[in-house]
């Protein structure tokens, strides 16, 4: 009679195998069946956190600040204990390296104290955007998949270029990046705006900073490619002088989908809100609006 060694290399059930050949196949079917559940177990419990987090806790991001608070807290000077913003990337602000000599409106100072790389707040109803502003020199991306809370989140946050300076002196355009989510939120409705008549009933929408409330005016939405163009709207920040920022701006503009009507000049403060051309995460097509402070 054939040794049970010789049947262990045999697939299958088959009664026709030696009884010690089939227990051996049968334990190692198990095993396998209880390795694959529980690597099942591993991708879903995580998917499951991810997917929870991002519809039923907002993808990590806070409420809006209530503004009611703005009569009830001192306004004056906040003295706050600035901390590194992040573990594995530590850095320090414009805003932080000051923040004892500003004044933070009063509907900002929790949230500041929660988390030092706040810059500000950026509403947007008519398409749903009512988000805290990030900033993190050193670490540009540290946002990208992060909400508010550091923690990971599938649609990250919305985050201001480390290369942009809110104040003292405050760079010629302010670029502030988010997702192009497939459900809405982030930027997933920014491209609301290549309908002229969408752009008509919602010209304007607010960025706060942390010290200043600001209204914005919509001056252009534009589509391009990385790498498209001479002078891309990512790479304004700031200007030389007058002929150098009005050779970005007429840069920006001749991409324009449409004209809105309103432009800018010398000496305005500028604002770029930059997202993904698609929802895909591989894209290299950009949308932008371009928009102007106008208080």
């Amino acid at each position: 009679m054939p040794r049970k060694g010789r049947y262990f290399h045999l697939s299958g059930s088959s009664a026709y195998y030696p009884f010690g050949a089939r227990t051996s196949l049968r334990k190692k079917q198990r095993l396998r069946v209880v390795l694959l559940r529980l690597l099942g177990l591993a991708l879903v419990i995580p998917v499951a956190f991810l997917l929870v987090r991002h519809f039923f806790f907002n993808g990590g991001q806070p409420k809006a600040p209530d503004d009611s608070t703005s009569g009830n807290v001192h306004s004056g000077p906040v003295e706050v204990t600035v901390q590194p913003a992040t573990v594995d990337a530590p850095h320090t602000t414009p805003e932080e390296a000051s923040v004892s000599r500003e004044s933070i409106l009063p509907k900002f100072q929790d949230l500041y104290r929660q988390n030092s790389d706040l810059v500000g707040w950026l509403t947007m109803a008519a398409i749903g955007v009512d988000y805290p502003v990030m900033q993190t020199p050193g670490d540009n991306e540290y946002y990208l998949r992060r909400g508010f809370d550091k923690l990971y989140s599938l649609s990250g946050s919305l985050f201001l270029d480390e290369n942009c300076s809110l104040q003292d002196p405050a760079t010629a355009n302010w670029l502030i990046y988010g997702h192009n989510m497939a459900d809405g939120s982030m930027f997933g409705k920014l491209d609301e705006y290549e309908d002229e008549a969408f752009y008509k009933a919602h010209p304007t929408f607010t960025f706060d900073s942390l010290y200043e409330e600001m209204e914005w005016q919509i001056i252009a939405v534009l589509r391009t490619q990385v790498g498209a163009d001479d002078l891309p709207y990512y790479t304004f920040f700031d200007a030389r002088d007058e002929r150098d920022w009005q050779a970005r701006y007429e840069a920006v503009m001749e991409l324009a989908l449409y004209d809105t009507g309103v432009s800018a000049s010398y000496g305005d403060q500028l604002l770029t809100l930059s997202t993904c051309g698609t929802t895909s995460s591989t894209t290299d097509k950009r949308l932008a609006v371009i928009a102007k402070r106008i208080d």
